[in-house]
């Protein structure tokens, strides 16, 4: 297990601003160290499922090459590898399966939207113009082969390409505050060697700033996610 300090009000009304919480690593099975000399490995390996929250390391932290010691975010998994997103052109409104029910029809259709199938590992994913920044974004960060996009063509390793085939399972995290942008809106995909486990308990709650002796919230003690 490891502790985490909630510092944002980006997982609102699920986590508060000056919490900790409990995450189990064994969770989605134990992410075994030393990634930066040996290949990814995992202890008894297992899939994120929707609506899990989630520690993870910053997938958009390129200033540190070890993943394990990058910063822990923790967000609601929206998405999971072969899950298809509602998407605009610009990923700011994104509708998943699991939120579908929170717009309304008229709502979803006053935007112009896309269809974005989250990669799985092994399986192809269709380059599109909506997509093709963030899928060039991925290959570079996660995958580490070049790419670029010229005009509405992405070019990896200087080929043109029409689909690519993700090597590791990738997915879609989202923040429970839907104005607070700190999500896969903003730092992408997250790759399945960036997990480290489940969010499973509240075990501290104190208003951040205060006293030392006020503002805690006794009644989020030990409370369970």
């Amino acid at each position: 297990f490891t502790s985490y300090y909630i510092p944002s009000t980006g997982m609102e009304n699920t986590l508060f601003q000056g919490e900790r919480v409990l995450v189990n690593k064994w969770s989605y099975g134990l992410r075994l160290p030393f990634m930066l000399f040996f290949s990814y490995h995992r202890w008894g390996e297992k899939r994120l499922e929707r609506g899990d929250i989630v520690g993870f390391n910053n997938p958009a932290n390129v200033l540190q090459p070890v993943i394990a010691h990058r910063e822990i975010f923790i967000s609601r998994c929206d998405g999971i590898p072969g899950d298809t997103l509602l998407v605009d052109s610009l990923f700011s409104m994104v509708s998943s399966a699991n939120r579908r029910n929170n717009y309304n029809e008229k709502s979803l259709y006053a935007y112009s939207l896309h269809t974005f199938i989250i990669p799985q590992k092994g399986k192809p994913v269709k380059i599109e113009p909506w997509n093709r920044f963030l899928l060039r974004n991925t290959v570079v960060l996660h995958e580490k082969k070049q790419a670029e996009v010229i005009g509405d063509t992405l070019f990896i390793e200087n080929i043109p390409v029409s689909e690519y085939t993700f090597s590791q399972d990738y997915y879609w995290m989202v923040s429970d505050n839907s104005v607070n942008w700190a999500d896969s809106r903003w730092f992408g995909l997250v790759p399945q060697n960036h997990i480290i486990g489940k969010a499973f308990l509240i075990w501290f709650s104190k208003e951040k700033e205060t006293g030392a002796f006020k503002r805690y919230r006794w009644n989020r003690f030990f409370k369970a996610l």
